[in-house]
Order: C-alpha cells, then structure tokens, then sequence
C-alpha cells in the first residue's frame, strides 16, 4: 500500500508517459487536417500550456530526485517553476471551456462578458502568487512542494469546479447538435480534467492530474480535432454533417445568418470523367476562392455540384449578399485552368436567411431538396425562397408519411411487365415493379414514392416486399413452365450496402425454393461508382450461387464503358428517353447504333425500354436489340392478370 501512496516510487515514470503521450497528441495535431480556425487555435494553446505545465512538472520531479540537478538548479529556481507549473494547471480549466465554447461556435460579443469568464482564473493566479508576500494560502516544504493550508486553501479550487459547472450547462443545453459518440467524447474529457484534481489531493501527486489531461488531450485530437467527418479531403470545404452541426449550433444560439449556395453547373460530369488528381485540384481551385469571399464564416461541400458560404450576421437582403454574389459572378465568367487547360463552368447562386427564412435543421433539409430541382430551370441572378414552390416539400412529408406505413397499411402491390424476345417470338421475361395506391391519393408514381423511401430508410423493407411476392408468384404459378425464363427485380444503392443482403435474398430464394437463376437483380448506371467492399462481397456471393445482373437506366448517366464492361452484368437495359431519341434525329439514332455494337461486342444481351409504337419496336428490333420492354407490346399489369397474359400469348 505504501508503494501505492509514495508519489516517489512513479512520480517521474508518470511524467514522462504523460509527456510522451502529450507529444503524440501534438505530432497528430500539427500533421492533420484542420477545419475550424478557432478552434484549432484554441486547442494549439491547450497543447502549449499542457506542454509547459508537463516540462515543468517533471523538471521539479527529477530535481527532487537528483543531487545534480539540485547543484544546477537553486531552490528558490525550483519554487519559481513550481509556481508557474500551479500557473498552467489553473489555466487548464478556463481553456477547456473556451475550447467547449468554439466547439459549439459560442461567441461572448460583449467585453464585460470575455472579463467575467476569466475571473475565476484571476483569482487563482492571484492565490498561486501570493506565497511571494504570505504564507497565508500555502508554503513550500524542503523540496519545494507546495503545502496548502487548509481551509482557506481550497478557494484555489473553486475555480476549478467553476468551470466545470459551465462545462456541464453547454453540454446539456447545445448536446443536440453533437452525435452521441461526441457528446461522449466531450463528458470523458472534462471527466479526466476533473478526476485529476482529487486524485492530486488524495495522492499530493501533480504527475497524476497531468497525465489526465495529456489523455484528455490525445482523446480530443481523434475525436473534435479529427476533421475526417467534417472536412471533405478531396476539396477542403465542410462535409455534410459540417454544415448541419453549423446549422444546428448556430439556430440553438438564436444567431443570425444566411446560407449563400452556388450551384457549378455539370460539376459532377466533369468530375466523374476526370482523375482522382484533376478533380481534387479543381474543387481546391473552386474551394480556396470562395474561402476567401467570407473567411469569418465557413465554406461546406455538401452536395454534388454546390458550395455553400456561411454568412454570419447577414441577412438574406443585405448588400453584402449581393456584392458577394456579384464577386463570384465576376470570377466564373472567367475559365479555370487545370493543367494548362482552361475549364468554363456556370453558377446559379441561391440565399436562404436564417432564422427568418428557416428556423429548423429539418426545414433547411426539406427546402434545400426543393431547391436543388429549382437549379436545373432557374435564370434569375440570386434563387430565393420565395422563388419556389413549397408545395412540393409539404406533399414530399405527406409521401413520406404514406411511404412509412405502406406495408402495415397493405398499400404496396407488385405488377409485371412482360418482356418480349424477338429471336423467340415469345415473351420470355418480365420485370417486377412495386405499386402503391393510397385511398385519398390513388396510385403514386414509383418515380415519386422511391425516391422518398431511400430517404427515410424504408426502401429496404419494400424491396423485400417485393423480391418475397415474386418468388412466391414463381413458386405458386409454375410461370416458367409457359416460357419465363427469368424475373428481373430492381435492387436499390441501399440495399447494396447492406452486410446481410445476399444472405436476405437467398434466404427467401430457399423458403419458396425458388432456383436463383430464375432471378435477374436490376441495378442503377450510377451504381459502379459506388462499389465498396461489402457491396462487392455481396455481388460475388450472389453470382455464385447462379443469380444474374442487369444495368437499369443505361445511357441516363455518365459512366466509362471501359469500367462497365468489367462488371458481371449479363444485360443492358437501354433507358426510355434513349430508345425514343433515336427517331429524333439521324445523329441520335448513329449513336444508338454505335452503342449497341459496342454493348454486343462486350458479349452482353440487351433489352430496349419504353417501345410504345410498332415503328419503334420495327426500327430497335432492326438495331438488334435481343429483348424489347414497353406498352406496344405490354403495360405492367396484376399477378393474376401476367399469369393469363402469358399462358394467353406464349401458348
């Protein structure tokens, strides 16, 4: 036990841990990426006290411990260190919560408020001093240890426990706008700063409290001081959840701001068909400009092809906005060079005010998704909120609602297109296709609802849904006995990502012994950019065990051809808007004809959607597409009504 309680037995091991460990936290702060100006600054002061307070702390242990540093170093030196050790351990506290603050993005505008919060510092300091003319507080023993004198001594303390009574007020009130590991991360903190004060008292050993905070320290440089979810590497702005926290911290303080958005037209094409390298010296060019436009506020990347600006204090009408917006006008009328190359991007900037405009994170999410649509037709210089038509987010909430409680409410039902095959004159597929009809709205549109459903997470339960009712249509019909040889049913990005998803989808293959190859999973062009590895474990697996793989929507994106063609696909589906283009003109329809070669030569099958005419089906069938999907031949229709359909036409 005495072991334990002897602070000279570890005093100096502690030091040193401590200060090695200080010195990790520093080499990873001084190496990383950093975001937020404030605070980084802020936490570079905590590194330099912490480093300061280490030094000295353990410059005073190997004093104690060593004759020749007592020849080196007097006693009356050794109590100056001392004292100045007790200066940066009581200065701890008041920039932990000066650190808390610029977390929250809390401003204290009014001097008499900046002076009040350091108070409680002054105090300390005042305390630590006066040993030079009284010993009333405390006094130093033969090794320069300070020795309090109690009860008058603990006012040293109060401002300690001042500061974390402030440290808890913010973490409860502004905890919202942190995600639970943060908010963890935070408590743990100024737990450890806590823990080493009666730690120090119990054991009269300062190494303790020190190697708390060095802790404390290396816990915020992977936590706060980590910018991976926060800053978007490729361009330097702020991420997503950047710009909610911003959001967030912001409206919880009732300030004023405005959000100047500026949409670059084609951005996203021009980055999908460029290196990894050209596209992040693009978005730095684009990023390190637009910094410069409001360096007290902050830059976020959000969303494919916008930028957004933080403007604090500004309202929507200031001129401020509005010589902002010309500046950035101005500059991308002229092009920008990327290696020698010069680039000509267009703009359309937006401006949403907050709280007069927006009061919630959730609102700016709603309205935000309205905007985005409103880019692609808008002309006017500046987009505002009054230019839209909100309409439109109060009926995206209602679909949400409906989407939500359309399994419990029975609303989902699933229709069959038959797909026809010209080398067989028959039709010898079909695609399965979810339907919701709700009592007060009727039929909604797929292109409507699913949208909505990935958003709110229930996609995952319909897609299941359906690929349950097919396999169970398969399983009760026998429809394959009449000429099907597959059923082709869509598969969402979401899914993909899903861990379990091929253990899913052969789970329900197995309950309704349903031959996996009697399924064809249908999937997104812009489903190849996304290829993670979970993605790409769950479409090995499924290709072994015989399930196939097609590309929906082919032509709407921008995808490499090189990079499809090295993907298992066995079909091509020929979006509607490119099978119609080609009757438009000889140009579309000699780009129609090159890509067929191109997919045919690849070895691969193709099936052409939306056919309506028989000119259209004469014409694609011509073109030497193996399979043709569209109302000419047939619309989705029932289960009951698919299975008469083709016993009717394949018999």
């Amino acid at each position: 036990m005495t072991l334990l309680t002897n602070p000279q037995n570890y005093e100096i091991c502690f030091a040193i841990c401590s200060m090695v460990v200080l010195l990790i936290t520093v080499f990873v702060h001084l190496f990383g990426e950093h975001y937020y100006s404030r605070q980084n600054d802020i936490f570079g002061g905590l590194l330099f006290n912490a480093f300061c307070m280490n030094l000295l702390g353990l410059i005073h242990k190997v004093w104690i411990q060593s004759d020749f540093f007592k020849m080196s170093l007097s006693y009356e030196a050794v109590c100056v260190l001392v004292m100045l050790e007790k200066v940066c351990i009581y200065i701890m506290p008041l920039l932990s919560v000066i650190y808390g603050m610029a977390i929250f993005r809390i401003e204290f505008q009014s001097f008499v408020k900046k002076i009040l919060i350091g108070i409680p510092t002054i105090c300390s300091q005042v305390v630590i001093f006066s040993v030079i003319f009284t010993g009333f507080f405390y006094r130093f023993d033969e090794n320069a240890e300070t020795r309090y004198i109690y009860p008058q001594a603990v006012t040293i303390y109060l401002s300690v426990w001042f500061y974390l009574i402030v440290a808890a007020y913010m973490i409860i009130k502004y905890k919202k706008s942190l995600s639970t590991e943060k908010q963890m991360a935070l408590v743990v903190y100024y737990f450890l700063m806590a823990a080493g004060v009666p730690i120090r008292i119990l054991t009269r050993s300062s190494s303790i409290f020190e190697f708390s905070v060095s802790i404390a320290l290396l816990l915020c440089v992977y936590t706060f001081q980590n910018p991976s979810e926060f800053v978007d590497l490729t361009s330097g702005a702020g991420t997503k959840k950047a710009l909610d926290f911003t959001i967030s911290t912001n409206l919880l303080q009732k300030k004023t701001f405005s959000l100047l958005g500026i949409y670059v037209d084609k951005l996203d094409v021009f980055l999908s068909e460029e290196s990894i390298e050209n596209s992040s010296e693009l978005l730095r060019h684009i990023s390190d400009y637009l910094k410069k436009m409001c360096p007290e506020g902050g830059l976020f990347y959000p969303f494919d092809s916008t930028f957004i600006l933080m403007l604090p204090g500004a309202d929507p009408d200031e001129t401020v906005i509005e010589k902002t917006v010309e500046q950035i006008k101005i500059r991308f009328k002229d092009p920008w060079v990327l290696k020698n190359e010069e680039i000509k991007l267009f703009q359309s900037p937006c401006v949403l005010g907050f709280p007069t405009e927006v009061d919630s994170l959730e609102r700016f999410n709603e309205i935000w998704n309205v905007m985005q649509k409103a880019f692609l037709r808008h002309n006017r210089d500046v987009l505002r909120l009054s230019d839209l038509n909100l309409k439109y987010v109060e009926h995206d909430k209602k679909i949400d609602g409906i989407v939500k409680r359309a399994l419990e409410d029975g609303l989902l039902d699933v229709y069959y297109q038959p797909i026809y095959s010209p080398a067989d004159g028959k039709y010898t597929s079909c695609e399965a296709l979810v339907r919701l009809k709700d009592p007060k709205l009727g039929f909604i549109s797929p292109a409507v609802f699913m949208p909505v459903a990935e958003r709110n997470g229930s996609v995952l339960e319909i897609d299941r849904y359906v690929l349950d009712r097919v396999c169970e249509m398969i399983s009760s019909s026998r429809i394959m006995d009449y000429g099907i040889e597959y059923v082709e049913v869509n598969l969402s990005i979401v899914d993909c990502i899903q861990t379990n998803l091929a253990e899913n989808i052969l789970g329900t293959l197995e309950k309704y012994n349903v031959d996996p190859k009697l399924i064809n999973l249908e999937i997104t062009e812009t489903w190849e950019k996304n290829i993670t590895d979970v993605m790409d474990m769950n479409l090995g697996r499924l290709l072994k065990s015989g399930i196939t793989f097609s590309m929906d929507d082919f032509g709407t994106g921008y995808s490499n051809l090189s990079r499809i063609a090295m993907l298992p696909l066995k079909l091509f589906k020929l979006d509607k808007s490119i099978v119609q283009s080609v009757f438009d003109s000889e140009t579309s329809y000699m780009v129609m004809l090159n890509m067929i070669r191109i997919i045919k030569s690849l070895g691969k099958e193709i099936v052409a959607e939306g056919v309506e005419t028989a000119e259209q089906a004469k014409q694609i069938i011509r073109l030497g597409c193996d399979h043709v999907q569209g109302f000419f031949y047939a619309r989705p229709m029932s289960k009951e009504s698919f299975i008469e359909f083709i016993k009717e036409h394949n018999a």
